[in-house]
């Protein structure tokens, strides 16, 4: 843990006290699923597109592009 003394602007840190370090693991884990799920995505997309499935191929691109468009927000 830092001083009080060390920490930048000092009027901010004097109130409260540090985060419980299973919180700032949480959080973490969590932006990670985010960014997991955010790539099974984009590779459900290119891979409906890349294959040679036996559907419609206008099908297979808005389906490609549902996917593609999905991963990035997520």
């Amino acid at each position: 843990m830092v001083p009080d003394d060390r920490r930048f602007p000092r009027r901010v840190y004097r109130t409260g006290s540090e985060p419980d370090i299973r919180f700032s693991l949480a959080n973490e884990r969590t932006f990670l699923a985010w960014i997991r799920t955010s790539l099974a995505f984009l590779a459900a997309g290119i891979a409906l597109e890349a294959l040679e499935l036996p559907i419609d191929p206008a099908l297979r691109l808005a389906a490609a592009l549902i996917f593609v468009a999905l991963s990035v927000p997520a």
